[in-house]
């Protein structure tokens, strides 16, 4: 049996399909497609668009839900040596624009141009030449999570991909018994590492519903028997405040994309008995670090794990910094990448590193609030916030003072419909011991913290709404 090729994803599922083809690959309302049938639906995918015109150094756009055409085309798409742009569902008319000027894709497949492949014949459609495996070659294009302008737009390169693959699958211990649920988009990094697993013989079970919510991924998790869910504190938060199953198939979660408060992870570890960790990285970067399942629990719930064996890290004054095979070359379209003069690729996030070896994520550098000069984290002030019996979720960030320079504004989600006071919540910041310089001087009260991405708060909104008050 021939073993799969490297930088080429394709050989994976051709692998694992010959050795136990009648396996689940996918998990999607109930319905089970094996190894061997997501085989055969990546290699008809590959004929009709390859008559469509699709060649190698072509972009294609899809623009899906979570659903097992997704996977298949994000499988057929590189094996023909064309490039996969995954578009967000939530795109408006300007960014697809502005998107699709920078890329030029030769299609975009979305509800309706799917429904046309479905529907299409295959029959007498000769099979089309298929990629030489090229670890230089770009196979995908990845938005940039930005928070002002628009996107930079990442070339993830094949070299790029199977290292992360490697490192990634294998700190999750990740095997043919799992089935991976994503949580999140798989056209947006953190749900897209998902994929990954099929390539172990792991299944992936699709949520299909655009829009998460607790009670359907609960139910899903249950049906599907899940054995792991990734996807951002967001949801573990929201899903802490739903009933938990008692008897669960899961044995991990994992997260990303914002830090995972060790009040909530000790929560949810409490309540469910299911360990949690994080991973750690960016699309501009790469992926530098992920905490594995049998790590202890107290470097679980404070730290992202240790940096990839491939990964070459530094801190650098306190900043969080990569660069080598994890890490692009250059953006689509332009001529330089992510790399500053120092060789580096600086992630914008403060840590370090301690003496076991594991990655601690204190802060974003730009998030870092100075009150006449004194520098406030507002991950420990929110960490402080979150211990509070009412307080589900908090997000602090500056407002403009004319006399301190900055000054922390406290945006809380509350159980109950909970109104705190500045006065009362003043008192119980006191009572954890946290310095006076600290304290919000605003509390303000939310249904749910706004976001700018899968799992990430909009604090550029916060600060604009600090501003106001």
């Amino acid at each position: 049996m021939k073993e799969p090729t490297p930088f080429r994803p394709v050989s994976y599922l051709e692998w694992n399909a010959a050795r136990r083809g009648t396996r689940a690959a996918l998990w999607e309302a109930g319905d089970e497609i094996t190894l061997e049938v997501l085989l055969d639906h990546v290699r008809r995918f590959e004929k009709l668009l390859a008559a469509r015109g699709v060649e190698a150094g072509d972009v294609v756009g899809v623009q899906l839900p979570n659903v097992w055409q997704y996977v298949a085309l994000e499988l057929a798409i590189p094996d023909l040596g064309a490039v996969i742009l995954p578009l967000p569902g939530g795109l408006g008319r300007h960014e697809l624009q502005w998107i699709t000027e920078k890329t030029r894709p030769r299609m975009v497949i979305g509800a309706g141009e799917l429904e046309e492949l479905a529907s299409a014949s295959a029959g007498g459609l000769p099979a089309p030449p298929i990629a030489s495996p090229d670890p230089t070659r770009v196979a995908e294009i990845a938005l940039t999570s930005g928070t002002t302008g628009m996107p930079k737009l990442a070339s993830l390169s094949a070299r790029l991909k199977q290292v992360t693959f490697e490192s990634f699958t294998e700190r999750l211990q990740i095997t043919e018994e799992d089935r991976a649920l994503p949580m999140t988009p798989l056209t947006q990094g953190i749900g897209g590492m998902c994929l990954y697993c099929l390539r172990r013989g792991a299944a992936l079970v699709m949520l299909r519903d655009p829009h998460w919510t607790a009670e359907h991924c609960l139910a899903v998790a249950a049906e599907s028997r899940a054995t792991m869910m990734v996807g951002v504190p967001t949801n573990v938060i929201r899903m802490l405040n739903h009933p938990l199953p008692a008897a669960t198939s899961l044995r991990a979660v994992a997260v990303a994309g914002a830090p995972l408060p060790p009040e909530i992870a000790e929560r949810w570890e409490t309540t469910t008995g299911v360990p949690i960790s994080s991973f750690y990285g960016s699309m501009d970067a790469g992926q530098l670090a992920v905490a594995s399942p049998s790590d202890p629990r107290a470097l679980r719930w404070t730290t992202v794990g240790r940096p990839h064996d491939r990964a070459e890290w530094r801190i650098l004054d306190g900043e969080i910094c990569m660069r080598g095979d994890l890490v692009q070359d250059r953006y689509w379209g332009e001529t330089s990448g992510p790399y500053s003069s120092d060789g580096w690729a600086h992630m914008g996030d403060l840590g370090f590193v301690d003496e076991s070896g594991y990655l601690h994520v204190v802060g974003r550098v730009k998030d870092i609030i100075i009150r006449g000069g004194t520098n406030i984290n507002p991950y420990e002030v929110e960490s402080m916030l979150r211990g509070h019996p009412r307080i589900v979720d908090a997000c602090v960030v500056a407002r403009p003072d004319a006399e301190l320079g900055e000054l922390p504004v406290a945006f809380v989600v509350t159980r109950d419909g909970f109104e705190p006071s500045r006065q009362e919540l003043d008192a119980f910041l006191q009572e954890q011991g946290l310095a006076r310089y600290k304290w919000p001087v605003v509390v303000r009260r939310l249904d749910e913290l706004p976001l700018s991405g899968p799992g990430k708060v909009n604090r550029k909104a916060l600060r604009e709404n600090a501003r106001a008050l």
